[in-house]
């Protein structure tokens, strides 16, 4: 066993669901993803349209949470604005409200 979590190249999370989700503003952000927003010159409003923008050929695979089982974290690669962006979001525990754990340009250390 590797000690890596599983993972899949199928979204743990309804994609309709998610953007729907972003267009109402049901989301939350790390500090370390608000900073990296900050430091770049990005708004909430930046990291929202980019989710909710997003395309079933974004995706690139899934992980298992580490300390939920139940939980997944999707991750997407966009092209927006001329680059390729990474983002990690996975679905609150409460079900109300997604988490972005990453919002970055792909490869950037963050």
């Amino acid at each position: 066993m590797s000690g890596r979590p599983p993972e899949r190249l199928v979204p743990g999370y309804d994609l309709a669901d998610v953007k729907e989700a972003f267009r109402q503003g049901r989301f939350r952000a790390t500090a370390r993803v608000m900073s990296y927003l900050c430091s770049k010159g990005w708004t909430r409003c930046t990291m929202q349209s980019c989710v909710a923008s997003l395309t079933p050929s974004d995706f690139f695979k899934s992980q298992q949470h580490i300390n939920r089982a139940d939980a997944w974290l999707d991750i997407y690669r966009p092209f927006r604005a001329g680059e390729r962006l990474y983002v990690k979001l996975t679905l609150l525990e409460s079900g109300a409200e997604y988490l972005i754990l990453s919002f970055c340009r792909d490869g950037e250390q963050h």
